[in-house]
């Protein structure tokens, strides 16, 4: 191959990488050398297409140094659009040039996911992922749920990494400007910056009645480490889901009688803080933070992206999120249904057990009952018997308080004295609850020309946080103890355990 026939090839390559990332911008390598041999029949290397989809996305979005110069511009666009959107970007002065100050973090948050959230769960998943374009940094990310079970991002950043500082800087703001309603349950896994940030008493978590607990996967990652047991960690799982202090009890003594150091390290960690059985309902059933690391593989094609394009695809993104879901809001209101549509399905089931119930009214007010099961199938509870509370919203089998959402026992209770079950739904399933999350919408942008015009000092990148090291940083996830990962060797060859490669008998017979 000639050099003249090399350079153009890697043109082409670059205009054809160009309009695939048109088209999805997480588009990976692997789908670019698949793509450009499928269509021109040349294999491309591997570091070639890298180098394509880089010079690719300079060539749409700018380079990554223009792009710090535009962010400045992009965040009054967003104020004047969209005003009563939370901006706050924090810069230093560069010690190389007078007129030019240096990126130091920026937190955003859109006046419509604020005013959204209200209608939503009093609860906060939050998480962090790196960026792996040219310049390093974090993205930090809070999400809530609706009452239709959809995730609801609330709030961004981008900081220098998981420091308690950038932990500080993202909780206060997101407590001060989007979450400062009581009772709202904070969920995370168990980093100690995280921890620190919300400990600390100016970040404003402890002004109001608030919570901060720890995701379940989390605590059973960090058990793998210690004690390399796959059937304890099972257990373990089993302590934290558990919905009523009987079932924990349960694996307790499970997890007891194989290893007591075990068990030690799990009662170390306060129940209240990862266990459903011991919060009293403040998770909503929410046990790891899913919800949050899930938001972490959708924005991973922007990850890589220059910054301002980054914010701007919050932006783009959310606004098509909330003309979907308002429309379909609005149909699901329309329709008459009174609940959400995931939780009409939840309470259909619910009801089809309530079937097989047999009910025994306690008190003449009709308040307290006792509901037994024909069919039990709760590991670690006796069989059949339930006290239903109506008054204290209360069940035995702990799915009321928990989920707060009637469980076939109250349904059944309700049933035996012709009461409206639905009146124990929590308000926030309801479809007008929903649609009040989405019945506001983001306003379309100007062009360019019409955007307000940016004269402060020229922001320039952190050289401290350019990539050094040559090749591509890893985009995915390093999977952990908390996966469920076979540990167990197999061979190479053939996949079955007890043996490598070298020693495969299948080689032989070859």
């Amino acid at each position: 191959m000639t050099q003249d026939h090399h350079k153009l090839s890697y043109n082409v390559i670059c205009e054809s990488v160009k309009s695939l990332l048109h088209m999805d911008t997480s588009i990976t390598v692997k789908v670019i050398i698949a793509h450009i041999r499928e269509k021109f029949n040349y294999t491309v290397s591997y570091r070639k297409a890298w180098r394509a989809r880089n010079k690719a996305i300079e060539s749409i979005y700018g380079n990554w140094e223009e792009s710090y110069q535009e962010l400045p511009q992009w965040l009054l666009v967003m104020e004047k659009d969209l005003p009563g959107t939370i901006i706050d970007f924090q810069t230093v002065p560069s010690t190389e040039v007078v007129n030019e100050i240096v990126f130091k973090r920026l937190f955003w948050a859109f006046r419509l996911c604020i005013l959204g959230f209200k209608f939503c769960k009093p609860i906060v998943q939050i998480d962090a992922t790196w960026l792996y374009g040219k310049y390093k940094g974090t993205l930090l990310l809070a999400v809530a749920q609706d009452g239709n079970n959809k995730i609801f991002p609330i709030a961004f950043a981008i900081v220098e990494g998981e420091t308690k500082e950038a932990w500080s800087f993202f909780l206060k703001n997101l407590r001060q400007h989007v979450t400062p309603q009581e009772n709202i349950c904070l969920i995370s896994d168990r980093h100690v910056s995280i921890k620190s940030a919300y400990d600390d008493p100016q970040n404003g978590w402890h002004g109001a009645p608030t919570s901060h607990v720890y995701c379940v996967r989390h605590i059973a990652q960090n058990f793998m480490r210690s004690f390399k047991d796959g059937e304890l960690k099972k257990k373990v799982e089993g302590m934290g889901y558990a919905m009523n202090i009987p079932t924990f009890e349960y694996y307790r003594s499970e997890i007891a009688v194989v290893d007591r150091k075990a068990l030690a390290w799990v009662e170390n960690i306060p129940k209240q803080k990862w266990t459903q059985s011991h919060d009293d309902g403040r998770r909503w059933g929410h046990m790891t933070s899913n919800l949050v690391e899930s938001q972490n593989n959708v924005y991973k094609g922007i990850r890589g992206l220059p910054i301002t394009a980054i914010v701007k695809a919050s932006y783009y993104r959310l606004a098509a999120l909330f003309a979907k879901r308002g429309h379909e809001a609005a149909a699901r209101v329309n329709s008459g249904e009174p609940f959400s549509e995931n939780n009409m399905k939840y309470l259909r089931n619910e009801v089809i057990k309530s079937n097989s119930h047999h009910v025994t009214q306690f008190d003449r007010d009709r308040y307290t009952f006792s509901v037994r099961e024909t069919i039990n199938h709760r590991e670690g509870l006796p069989k059949g018997e339930y006290k239903v509370d109506l008054q204290n919203k209360w069940c035995d089998c702990g799915r009321f308080r928990a989920l707060h959402l009637p469980c076939s026992h109250v349904i059944a209770a309700c049933s035996s004295f012709c009461h409206d079950y639905k009146t124990f739904v929590d308000n926030k399933f309801t479809n007008e609850c929903v649609y009040a999350v989405y019945n506001i919408h983001f306003d379309v942008v100007h062009h360019q020309t019409y955007w307000p015009n940016y004269e402060g000092l020229k922001v320039v990148p952190d050289k401290s946080m350019c990539r050094a090291k040559k090749g591509r940083p890893p985009i995915t996830r390093i999977r952990t103890e908390m996966d469920d990962v076979e540990t167990e060797r197999r061979c190479g060859i053939c996949r079955m355990p007890g043996h490598s490669r070298k020693d495969c008998i299948n080689i032989r017979h070859q």
